[in-house]
């Protein structure tokens, strides 16, 4: 279901004639004005070029803005009623923002020529766009390592931190050519270890192998080996699916991994709360960027519609729902007489040039053409695909 639908249709050098014939039709939807500054017109072809562009940049704008609102929701697991008074645009709602649209010169100035102006939404968006993806890839690397400590800290023993398992005592005195192994052995393997470990390689100590805890998944013990043979040792126990942990009791560096974990939470949590905050000020901008391209798609579209000098009402319409279909027939009727039948044709080809091309070998589609028929209108019609905070 579309939210609201973006049209301009001929005003006859009567606006208001033009008001009443819309609003006789969409029966009990809403319409509102949609205020368009005087552009410049430019050349037939650089309309025409515009048309494609901004068609695309519509697409890639809208997918922007949706990407805005899917990230944040995400981060704060937020309600639509919560992100909804998150996403804001000049300090209005995003519905308050598109039924009171009106140009913004102060960013977007209209005595511009159009593909100036075009390029210049296009910069800022994809400025807005580039941030986004940086914000991103810093809050994933950092929680990628977050997930890094926290597997550390909760995960079984064959991966998790052994800081506050080991202690001391569990270890032989430093030495020259001994060292205490620990190995996180399954629990349904713990009599094969006990019954296979002083024979895994030469120079184990006998018997000195003893159990130090123990979760759902697997057994922790430790072992005495010699120094020389610890790789040996370690890669005949991979075989027997006993997992050598990499641990040297250092009290030092335990220390060091507490405080890299606790800082790696506080960045998580800084970064967290800073991109939040970026996504909910940089939005309107985005939403913006993204209405002035509509605008300028109702403009370029209007004029290679209506002709010159420019003379249209662009309206913004909320239909009601269950009466969408039947609305836009009623205008498609009331206003078919803007298209012959041939040049019906035409703009329907038009209306499908962005559909791949038939080959001069393949059959003629008739369920195709008319699908393109019934997506034309003879009027300028977009639609704002805004249903996110749909709440019917």
């Amino acid at each position: 279901m579309t939210l609201y639908w973006l049209l301009s249709v001929p005003a006859h050098g009567d606006g208001h004639v033009a008001w009443r014939d819309v609003k006789s039709r969409v029966g009990d939807s809403e319409v509102y004005d949609f205020m368009l500054p005087t552009l410049k017109i430019g050349t037939l072809d650089t309309l025409v070029q515009l048309s494609d562009e901004l068609a695309k940049h519509d697409t890639a704008y809208e997918s922007t803005v949706g990407k805005f609102i899917d990230t944040l929701r995400t981060l704060t697991q937020s309600s639509t009623a919560e992100l909804q008074s998150m996403l804001t645009v000049d300090e209005k709602s995003v519905d308050q923002y598109i039924r009171t649209f009106a140009w913004n010169n102060a960013k977007y100035r209209s005595d511009r020529a159009l593909p100036e102006i075009t390029s210049q939404i296009g910069e800022s968006m994809h400025a807005i766009d580039a941030q986004l993806k940086t914000k991103m890839t810093q809050y994933n690397a950092i929680k990628n390592s977050l997930a890094t400590v926290r597997r550390k800290q909760t995960g079984n023993l064959s991966v998790r931190s052994l800081n506050g398992i080991v202690k001391r005592s569990d270890c032989i005195p430093e030495s020259d050519f001994l060292q205490t192994v620990f190995v996180a052995v399954p629990s349904m393997l713990s009599r094969d270890w006990t019954n296979s470990y002083e024979r895994l390689t030469d120079m184990v100590v006998p018997r000195s192998s003893a159990k130090i805890s123990s979760d759902s998944e697997y057994t922790l013990y430790s072992v005495v080996v010699f120094k020389r043979v610890l790789d040996e040792f370690a890669n005949k126990a991979r075989d027997m699916r006993f997992v050598v942990r990499d641990f040297v009791y250092d009290e030092a560096a335990m220390e060091h991994d507490r405080l890299q974990a606790r800082e790696i939470v506080e960045q998580e949590e800084e970064v967290l709360d800073n991109i939040c905050e970026w996504l909910k000020g940089s939005f309107g901008d985005a939403l913006t960027a993204w209405m002035h391209i509509k605008a300028l798609r109702v403009f370029v579209e209007s004029v290679l519609r209506y002709g010159i000098p420019p003379d249209f009402l662009p309206v913004v319409v909320k239909p009601n729902p269950k009466q969408a279909a039947k609305i836009k027939l009623q205008l498609n009727e009331f206003y078919a007489y803007l298209e012959t039948s041939s040049r019906a044709s035409q703009r329907a080809e038009m209306a499908g040039k962005s559909r791949p091309r038939k080959t001069e070998d393949s059959a003629f589609d008739m369920h195709e053409f008319s699908n393109i028929l019934s997506e034309y209108t003879p009027f300028v019609f977009f639609e704002i695909p805004w249903t996110f905070f749909d709440s019917e």
